[in-house]
C-alpha cells in the first residue's frame, strides 16, 4: 500500500513576459490555482453496433491568482493593468526546490486588468483570473 505524500505549499516561480524578458511576481502571489475547465466533449450516436463516438472538447485552461496589490512600476498591478488585453508568455513552477517534484506549466495567456479598490485601512489586493490559451504545456523538470 502506498503511504501518504503531503506538502504545504511555500515556494513557486512564477513570470509573465511582455516579450522583452520574464518578470517574476511569485513574491506578490498569495494564492495561485491552475484550472482545468475544459469540458467532457459531446457524445454522439450512430444505430451501427460501435454507433458512439466523441467530438473532443477545446482546452479550456484559467491561471486564478491573488496578489498584494503592487502599482509601483514594476508592480503586478502595474503590469496587468498597463498589458490589458494582451497576450503573454507564463511560466509557473510548482516545487522548485525539490529536485524529485518540481513541475512546470508554460504557455500563453491574456492579461486583464484587477478590479481596484476595497475596505478603508484593509490590505489591498488584487484578485485576476488569466485565461490560458490552449493547452499549457507540463514538464516534470527534476527528474
Amino acid at each position: 500500500m502506498t503511504q501518504p505524500h503531503h506538502r504545504k505549499l511555500k515556494l513557486i516561480e512564477f513570470s509573465l513576459s511582455d516579450g522583452v524578458s520574464p518578470i517574476n511576481f511569485e513574491c506578490q502571489l498569495q494564492s495561485w490555482e491552475m484550472t482545468n475547465n475544459t469540458g467532457d466533449g459531446d457524445r454522439h450516436y450512430t444505430f451501427c453496433p460501435d454507433g458512439e463516438f466523441f467530438d473532443e472538447a477545446d482546452p479550456e485552461y484559467a491561471l486564478d491568482l491573488t496578489f498584494f496589490a503592487d502599482w509601483r512600476s514594476d508592480g503586478i498591478s502595474d503590469f496587468l493593468t498597463a498589458h490589458d488585453g494582451e497576450v503573454v508568455d507564463f511560466t509557473l513552477d510548482h516545487y522548485p526546490d525539490i529536485t524529485e517534484e518540481h513541475v512546470q506549466w508554460a504557455g500563453k495567456c491574456k492579461l486583464r486588468a484587477p478590479n481596484v479598490g476595497g475596505e478603508a485601512r484593509e490590505t489591498e489586493m488584487t484578485e485576476v483570473t488569466l485565461q490560458v490559451i490552449g493547452k499549457p504545456v507540463y514538464t516534470r523538470v527534476g527528474a
